[in-house]
């Protein structure tokens, strides 16, 4: 059960960044497993279950779940081995990564958030989600409460020449020329990380998203 992550937590994430190299994690594997990657093997243990009630599709095994320590460096100038910070993801089991909708949630050494959203671009969905927003603008005016609710703020990028045609509501015309999206929580603090009602904390904000988080799988299983 998620008693809140260790102190140690972040002066791991803090030394392997200036210590970024095999020899250091060969010498403190056992640390990483027991500071690191399990607390977030139990956050997503216990935070899980109840994101099945959002979706029952979304995979919830936490090796699925979570990040890899190890950095891909295959088609980057960065070589260095490790990441100091890891991420979650909850998507439906078997869903591609890039382009399709899923909830996060990511730790660093400066920073904690979590939100919903989209990983790169996914053109289709984008597209039929314009062409929904035109059929029934109120739903997607309806979608408004939930940002309020769960204090969430609007990202990504937006098609610079493209507009809003007039029938779309003012305060939705900013969602209608987006690129790629997502949505993430507005303020956190590092203190939290500490609680154990943080799943409760996080699960609050995700269920308050939820309408956002279909309206999104629906314009991508097109």
């Amino acid at each position: 059960m998620f008693q809140g992550f260790p102190r140690e937590t972040i002066p791991f994430f803090l030394e392997l960044r200036f210590h970024n190299e095999k020899a250091f994690m060969d010498q403190n594997r056992e640390r990483y497993i027991k500071e690191v990657r399990e607390p977030f093997y139990e956050f997503i243990l216990d935070l899980g279950q109840k994101m099945l009630l959002i979706d029952p599709d979304f995979e919830v095994r936490p090796h699925k779940c979570l990040s890899r320590i190890n950095r891909d460096t295959r088609f980057t100038k960065d070589k260095s081995p490790y990441r100091d910070h890891l991420w979650l993801a909850f998507r439906r089991a078997g869903a591609d990564k890039d382009g399709m909708p899923f909830y996060w949630f990511e730790l660093s050494p400066e920073n904690v958030s979590w939100g919903v959203g989209v990983w790169g671009e996914n053109r289709n969905m984008m597209d039929k989600m314009r062409r929904e927003m035109e059929a029934r603008p109120l739903d997607y005016v309806n979608l408004l409460p939930c940002l309020s609710q769960a204090d969430f703020v609007m990202g990504g990028q937006w098609w610079k020449k493209m507009k809003a045609p007039d029938s779309i509501p003012p305060d939705i015309r900013p969602l209608y020329v987006m690129r790629s999206l997502y949505f993430s929580k507005r303020e956190t603090k590092m203190q939290w990380i500490y609680q154990k009602n943080l799943v409760n904390r996080v699960f609050k904000d995700f269920m308050a998203m939820a309408p956002v988080y279909r309206m999104l799988r629906g314009n991508a299983q097109e």
